[in-house]
């Protein structure tokens, strides 16, 4: 049933509740010459307000209509309030005397290996996954530092553990407990011995800073860390101070975007572009996936951000390149989400919704449980009057109205 064209599927509903193509459309107000049309296939049913009107007629859900079996699994699941709740919660125990003398139930090694797998989960978008599991890994990653205060290793994944739940609350929850958790990120990070964790936290607050409107300070804070990563000679540094220190450009030069300097935007795209060129596509120093399609991807970000929309030929151009098929999940999801934005921001509705429905075959979560994905599909459907059936399908899945 899925798989039948949309007239055939309003003809099956039709005779499955008894009607004749005159009573349907009679029902409609519509004459039966119209029904036949669309039940051949020979008129496209493409407005979500006339597929809502047979949808109606037929006593159906629109999901029905459009091919969607009421078994389909849905990714889609909403993070509620309550698990929200659970990870502030968790954010708030900070420092040994909030922990009390509990022993930690996880050994350094085992959380680790815990750490390890959040960035995996978070690299393929497995928010809803994620959200349930981060009070958990931020306990135990609280307790194993309280319980080896000397060990640098413990205040590493500590500092991971802080930093995923801010990835993770940027994309879905409020952006105060991004901002949070990427400032304890950073706080533990300055225990662990280790700079360029320091610097990979600075870049993770920059973005908190950002989704907060907070632009300048996230310029502020990034731009420092890469100088310091940087060196006299940045260019001569190994392949993973590389990785960070472009990743901290690329977080200060959507900052400048953000606030319109066109030129510091270009120029520090431009020595990000310069490190990529030595690291290389396919690496994932510090879980970064820096290389050059990574700068490509701002370079488009960054447009988008000074209002200039999207270069269609460009775009087109960097989504078919074997490296943009090698990003994780997330990192190719986001930015086909920020593509659409950029699309719909100048008025190309067609390109929009094809995006974002790319953005969603790419990465599920990272257009069903972000809040981004709900107002793009529910600006869409406001804004154009013959949306796509794929449009129509993921709003009608995700409860999307307007």
């Amino acid at each position: 049933m899925d798989e039948l064209p949309i007239g055939r599927r309003v003809a099956y509903w039709r005779s499955r509740r008894n009607m004749s193509q005159q009573q349907f459309a009679d029902t409609l107000g519509k004459s039966k010459s119209w029904v036949d049309k669309v039940e051949r296939g020979a008129r496209a049913l493409d407005k979500l307000s006339t597929l809502q009107t047979v949808a109606d007629a037929l006593g159906i859900e629109l999901r029905l209509l459009l091919g969607e079996n009421a078994e389909r699994k849905r990714t889609g699941e909403w993070l509620d309030a309550a698990r929200i709740d659970a990870v502030r919660g968790a954010l708030s125990r900070w420092g040994p005397a909030r922990l009390g003398q509990a022993q930690p139930r996880l050994t350094i090694g085992d959380l680790g290996k815990a750490v390890n797998h959040a960035w995996l989960s978070y690299q393929h978008a497995r928010y809803a996954e994620l959200v349930r599991s981060l009070p958990r890994l931020l306990l135990d990653a609280q307790q194993v530092r309280a319980a080896n205060p000397d060990v640098a290793e413990a205040a590493q994944r500590l500092a991971e553990a802080y930093q995923i739940t801010s990835a993770v609350m940027r994309k879905v929850g409020p952006a105060d407990l991004a901002w949070l958790a990427a400032d304890r990120a950073l706080t533990a990070s300055q225990d662990a011995d280790d700079h360029l964790l320091t610097g990979v936290c600075a870049a993770q607050l920059g973005y908190a800073l950002l989704s907060q409107g907070q632009a300048r300070h996230a310029m502020e804070v990034t731009i420092a860390l890469a100088h310091q990563i940087a060196g006299p000679d940045p260019l001569d540094a190994p392949a993973d101070h590389l990785s960070v220190h472009g990743t901290l450009l690329i977080t200060a030069a959507l900052g400048a975007a953000t606030l319109g300097h066109v030129a510091c935007a270009a120029e520090l795209i431009g020595q990000a572009g310069e490190a990529a060129a030595i690291v290389d596509d396919g690496q994932n120093h510090y879980w970064t996936a820096f290389g050059p399609i990574t700068v490509e991807l701002a370079r488009i970000t960054a447009a988008i951000a000074l209002g200039r929309g999207v270069d269609r030929v460009e775009h087109q151009q960097l989504v078919e390149h074997a490296a943009f098929r090698g990003l994780p999940p997330e990192r190719r999801a986001d930015y086909l989400v920020e593509a659409a934005r950029g699309y719909l921001g100048a008025g190309d509705l067609v390109r929009a919704g094809k995006t974002l429905v790319s953005a969603e075959r790419a990465a599920p979560a990272e257009v069903r449980n972000r809040p981004l994905g709900h107002e793009l599909l529910a600006a869409l459907l406001r804004r154009s009057p013959a949306a796509s059936l794929d449009v129509l399908r993921l709003a009608d899945e995700l409860g999307v109205r307007v």
